[in-house]
Order: C-alpha cells, then sequence, then structure tokens
C-alpha cells in the first residue's frame, strides 16, 4: 500500500460515507455533491491503490482496507477534536453546571472523569444520568444532556448525533468462579433485552449463543448484580474484579467508546471541558 497522503476534507468524507452508507445521503449532510462525494471517495481510493468500499445490490460495504482507514479516520478526526479543545480551553473558563448522559458500561471511566472535572472546577456541579443505549440518545437529541457517553459502533448511532471516538473497551464472557471450564450450553446466561441497544451492540459483535436459561437484564449493573448469583454475563473485563472471571473458551471482544452530542453549533465550556480531562485518561482501566 502507498503512504496515505490524505488530507482531513478527504477523511471527514470517508467516515460520512462510512457511517451514513451511502455517497448520496453524505453529499446531503455535507452540504456537497454526489459527484464531488463519488470523486473524493476514487480519489482516495487511487492513493491508496487499493478499493475501500465493496458495490453490492445492499450498497457499499467495507473493504478490509476500508476498516483499517476507517479506524484510523476515526482517531485521527478524533485526535483534532482534542487538540481543538484543549486550545479553546486556553481562553474558555466553564461557567456553567455540566450535564452529561453516560450508559452503564462505561461509568467508572465517566465519574474517573468527573473526578478530575470537580477538582478542576470545583465550584461547578456535575449532573450525571445513567441511561441504556436508546434512551441516551433521546437525551442527546432532545439537548437535556450536553455530551453522552455510549458503548458500540457508529455504524449503528442515528444520523443526526455528532461523535467522537475515545477508545475501546475490552469485553468478555463473565463467569462466577469455578465455572470458567463449564460448556456454554450447561451456563445459566445474561443477554440485554432483544431490541434494546445493548443487545443490538453485541449481536453486532459477536454470534450470541442460545443458553439453557437466559435471563435478560437491561444494562450493565443489573447485569454485574444478577452474575454475583450464579449466573454468567457479557460485560466489561473490569466487572471481572468483583468475583467474575472469563470464561475459558469464549474470546474476549472490544467495543467502541464514543462521546456523542447534537450536531451543529458550539456546545458549553462545560462539556469540552469534561471532554479533554477525558481524553487524557486510559480508557483501558476502566
Amino acid at each position: 500500500m502507498k503512504t496515505l497522503g490524505l488530507n482531513l476534507r478527504q477523511l471527514q468524507v470517508f467516515v460520512k460515507v462510512v457511517e451514513l452508507g451511502s455517497v448520496s445521503r453524505a453529499a446531503e449532510a455535507l452540504g456537497s455533491s454526489q459527484p464531488q462525494v463519488s470523486r473524493t471517495v476514487a480519489d482516495i481510493e487511487r492513493k491508496l491503490d487499493t478499493k475501500v468500499f465493496f458495490r453490492t445490490p445492499e450498497g457499499l460495504e467495507l473493504t478490509p482496507t476500508g476498516r483499517v482507514l476507517y479506524r484510523f479516520a476515526q482517531q485521527t478526526l478524533s485526535l483534532l477534536y482534542e487538540t481543538e479543545v484543549s486550545l479553546d480551553e486556553q481562553v474558555d473558563v466553564p461557567a456553567c453546571p455540566l450535564f452529561v448522559g453516560v450508559n452503564a458500561a462505561v461509568m467508572s471511566y465517566a465519574m474517573a472523569g468527573a473526578r478530575a472535572f470537580h477538582e478542576e472546577y470545583p465550584t461547578l456541579p456535575i449532573h450525571v444520568e445513567v441511561a441504556s443505549g436508546h434512551a441516551l440518545f433521546e437525551m442527546v437529541q432532545r439537548q437535556q444532556v450536553a455530551l453522552g457517553l455510549v458503548v458500540g459502533s457508529s455504524l449503528l448511532f442515528p444520523r443526526d448525533v455528532q461523535n467522537f471516538f475515545l477508545g475501546e473497551q475490552e469485553w468478555a464472557l463473565l463467569v462466577p468462579e469455578g465455572q470458567q471450564e463449564r460448556p456454554l450450553e450447561e451456563l445459566d446466561l445474561i443477554l440485554p433485552p432483544e431490541e434494546s441497544w445493548e443487545w443490538l451492540v453485541l449481536e453486532e459483535r459477536i454470534p450470541l449463543p442460545q443458553p439453557r436459561i437466559q435471563v435478560s437484564a437491561r444494562d450493565v449493573r443489573a447485569a454485574c448484580a444478577l452474575a454475583q448469583e450464579g449466573f454468567a454475563a457479557y460485560l466489561p473485563l473490569h466487572c471481572s474484579r468483583v468475583g467474575l472471571v472469563p470464561h475459558a473458551q469464549q474470546p474476549r471482544f472490544s467495543l467502541e467508546v464514543h462521546a456523542v452530542r447534537p450536531p451543529g453549533g458550539r456546545y458549553p465550556v462545560s462539556a469540552r471541558a469534561y471532554m479533554r480531562l477525558l481524553s487524557g485518561l486510559d480508557l483501558s482501566r476502566y
């Protein structure tokens, strides 16, 4: 493969085409024309000397190279955003409370950021709302919170939110100690309710099994509580600190963590300061 040599606009266009799954929809969202977006994609493929999309009857599908480029583009654009936030914070001092929505899976990470925010701005209140994925997106869209922290591929996100890639969180099938060698079909398994955001995220990432006994838990907190009663559950690896261990025969996997906010315009300085502090934390510790 040739050296990338791609500019920022090309990465932005590529990411938008991936997220919307269509050149025409990406052109509309970017305020551009379909031929211009098509030319940008063609320029990217020419510079890389390989295809980034398969053209199928169902639409566009990322090639292996396209998947690598998508991850690189997410990280690059997120880094640019973090740089802008850091520069803004040189002159902008938060003066309003922080309102943030959080998926329970990243609560430890979110609260580490909240503690750092309190240390830097001790007089500003912090309001944290915990919600499952679909409800969290609705809170962001209705601007009930300035920022939402969610888990899952941005390809699944609603089109009317802006997202910033923060990193990846390692997950595993966690079981009570002593059950790590039990066959999967003998486990009593906790899964999210079907059609919930959490089910959608897991199903997109791994083939979900058909267990002997299945119990539904709407969020990570509930699943952790049930796991203490002898159930197995797909959970962030950090939950293994509370007496749970990864199943020996089920591979670990990673889920993306993003910050999302309503598109367009500037958002509160407190939210930008919180993002700056989050970006300085090591997500793998949480």
